[in-house]
């Protein structure tokens, strides 16, 4: 067994609860605090459903543009594989390939678009609730206040 441990000689010398004293008094109505909390967790929780309300609109989105390109690729192949000479398939090709990375930058702008569109919301609504649960901290607070004076 220790005998020389620091952290009872720190407790035993010293009276922590009178350190503490000045603090035992909450400057405020625990209902207000309880209420507060409340609004932030419900808050916290719309946030989190609209967040994954917004993975799921972007994972099927992104489902929907994978099954387009498959179906688009399997088109190209066929398209050149039909007939016509070389040169009017390398043209072809050219233009397919232009068309297929026009389309391609679109839906990655679309889905850049989704997923920004989703962060603006939620931050908002997050933004919302931490000036609203300071306003009523600080309401309540001053009711506190006026009711010790």
């Amino acid at each position: 067994m220790v005998t020389n441990n620091p952290f009872s000689q720190l407790f035993s010398q010293n009276d922590f609860s009178k350190t503490f004293q000045q603090y035992q008094a909450i400057p405020f109505e625990m209902k207000d605090l309880m209420e507060t909390q409340r609004k932030n967790l419900q808050a916290f929780t719309e946030a989190q459903q609209l967040a994954v309300e917004s993975m799921q609109a972007v994972a099927q989105r992104q489902t929907e543009i994978v099954s387009q390109m498959i179906e688009d690729n399997s088109n190209i192949a066929k398209e050149l594989m039909g007939e016509g000479s070389p040169e009017q398939k390398l043209a072809k090709n050219a233009e397919l390939l232009k068309k297929l990375y026009e389309k391609t930058t679109s839906n990655m702008q679309e889905l850049s678009d989704m997923i920004s569109k989703s962060s603006a919301e939620t931050g908002k609504l997050l933004n919302k609730r931490v000036s609203a649960s300071m306003g009523e901290i600080k309401s309540a607070l001053e009711r506190s206040h006026k009711k010790a004076a």
